[in-house]
């Protein structure tokens, strides 16, 4: 019987111009991500709310952000191009953040975040998948290069709110404006992306004597796999999220002055956008398997140092340092096992971000500042348990 031919479907490309539009856009969506918390006073006195309403605004964004990853899939499975489903994606953010400028209203702004939430996640998910199916042999490299200038634009964004809304109360405005720019600047560098991700080895068929041996194991091995790597980023992004939101109270609570404990907490943001930069290099010697473990142990050493008072500021840098390369090298991973989960990965690793803080919130409220440190702990050991999960499953 004569095997059915199939053709070749090309893979995904990046021309030289459209990588440098992916990291503009990475480092625009760190921007974006960041300006809603430091304008939340701003917006008080604009709107005329309460704190927990402009909080409110967060939340919505992570709502747009998780339909716009999970929108890739069905994208390319109308067979829109990677290029023009990007593209699209940062007009929607230009589009979003120009309407909530001129909301005449809190709900419109809401409305106006969601889209650009929406934006959002259409460039986090699909950039991730373009760049871990074309780097996905030894490229982990530059997903920790992507990641680390979403950390710079992560940090680029408080500071640029912070000047311009000392001028005036809606100085805000300017920022969101300057995100609608960028975003137009590089809207057509991204058209240069080229092909709708199906790459011809993950299309070829396995030969019937393999399958028939194999079947029964990839059904349960390989499942319970996925879900072992979906775990993991959820409770990377639950630590990631719950440091740099409770470690100011933490440490406070054991001593340090406000402006001591804010400095520390910056000092874990620049830490962990640092060593993804730090990290490229290595990626070239070591896989990325190595890397995520060696990162993950890390974070147990350094969670458990965060018990103890003295060590405690610096031990939230050193968690910085370990957790900083685990969701790009976790990617490149990923890529390398289950390539088609990472849009499933990247919208559900978002979950990690809304109850991570919020668990540890509770607990706070329950325990007392104490159980900051104990929340480190718990997350980075459970983080642990998923890497092993992983590796078992794959040996």
């Amino acid at each position: 019987m004569t095997g059915v031919a199939v053709p070749p479907v090309a893979p995904p490309r990046l021309r030289p111009l459209a990588v440098v539009g992916a990291v503009a856009a990475f480092a625009l969506i760190g921007v974006q991500q960041a300006l809603y918390g430091p304008a939340i006073p701003a917006l008080r006195e604009v709107h005329q709310i309460s704190a927990a309403t402009a909080g409110a605004a967060l939340s919505v964004h992570f709502a747009g952000a998780i339909a716009g990853v999970l929108a890739l899939p069905l994208a390319r499975r109308l067979g829109v191009p990677d290029g023009l489903f990007l593209a699209g994606s940062l007009a929607l953010i230009a589009a979003g953040c120009v309407a909530f400028v001129f909301a005449p209203a809190w709900p419109a702004a809401l409305v106006a975040v969601f889209v650009a939430g929406v934006g959002f996640g259409g460039v986090d998910g699909g950039v991730n998948q373009v760049f871990t199916e074309v780097y996905a042999d030894g490229g982990h490299g530059m997903l920790n290069l992507l990641h680390g200038c979403f950390g710079v634009g992560a940090i680029a964004g408080p500071v640029a709110v912070g000047v311009l809304a000392g001028r005036a109360p809606a100085g805000y405005a300017a920022a969101f404006a300057g995100c609608a720019l960028i975003a137009l600047v590089a809207l057509p560098m991204l058209r240069g992306v080229a092909g709708t991700g199906r790459s011809a080895r993950a299309e070829r068929p396995e030969p019937a004597e393999r399958a028939r041996g194999s079947s029964w194991r990839r059904a349960g091995l390989v499942g319970a796999t996925g879900y072992a790597f979906i775990a993991f980023f959820v409770l990377n992004v639950g630590l990631e999220t719950g440091a740099g939101g409770w470690e100011t109270t933490h440490l406070i609570a054991i001593g340090l002055t406000a402006p001591a404990a804010a400095s520390a907490t910056s000092g874990f943001w620049l830490a962990f956008t640092a060593v993804r930069f730090a990290v490229v290099p290595l990626c070239r010697r070591y896989q990325a398997r190595t890397i995520v473990i060696a990162s993950t142990v890390l974070t147990v050493v350094a969670g458990v140092a965060t018990l103890l008072d003295p060590l405690a500021p610096l031990a939230y840098g050193l968690l910085g340092v370990a957790v900083g390369p685990l969701y790009p090298t976790g990617l490149a991973w990923l890529a390398q096992v289950r390539p088609q989960l990472t849009s499933t990965v990247v919208a559900v690793s978002m979950v990690g971000g809304i109850w991570g803080p919020s668990a540890i919130g509770l607990a706070v409220e329950a325990y007392g500042a104490g159980a900051v440190a104990w929340a480190m702990v718990t997350l980075a050991v459970a983080g642990l348990a998923t890497v092993v999960a992983i590796d078992r499953a794959r040996r």
